[in-house]
């Protein structure tokens, strides 16, 4: 029988890789031409053992991934992409500031006026009913790329 527990996050750890394919990185975002991809997890480690079953035998953006768990915005020093969930409005506009030019994608898990308050990405509705939001403003300010093809799956938020 099928966990229904376990859905949310594996469908979750889809859309993180699956956007990934369409953002690029600038190459000074990465110390060296065989660095890993770092993913960070900010909130709730249970996304962390169905992330790294979506991604077994994967590479992203041609290079191996690491994951990465942070408990406090300081330990963060070199990551690519950031998940966050289970925060509360402060910490999640803390956070935010603390990653300003860093050039870190910063995806939201259904986080309320995620990307108005400066987030990039923001998972939202439920399953099977998910979407997402995006603001290309903060996404431009962070020097990334993002597809064309992507924009126009999302609701766009144009603020910040």
């Amino acid at each position: 029988m099928k966990d229904e527990k376990l859905e949310p996050e594996l469908i979750k750890s889809a859309y993180i890789n699956n956007i990934t394919k369409f953002i690029e990185w600038p190459q000074n975002a990465f110390n060296f031409s065989m660095s890993p991809f770092i993913l960070g997890i900010f909130g709730n480690e249970q996304l962390i053992p169905h992330l790294s079953l979506t991604l077994r035998n994967k590479k992203i953006k041609g290079r191996n991934w690491k994951l990465e768990l942070y408990h406090t915005p300081e330990e963060i020093k070199h990551c690519h992409l950031i998940f966050l969930s289970h925060l509360k409005n402060s910490e999640i506009e803390y956070l935010i500031d603390y990653l300003k030019n860093k050039h870190i994608l910063t995806i939201g898990d259904n986080i309320k006026n995620f990307c108005e308050i400066g987030g990039m990405i923001n998972l939202i509705g439920e399953i099977p009913n998910l979407g997402f939001e995006i603001n290309q403003k903060v996404i431009q300010k962070e020097e990334l790329n993002i597809s064309s093809e992507l924009l126009d799956l999302a609701i766009l938020i144009d603020s910040f």
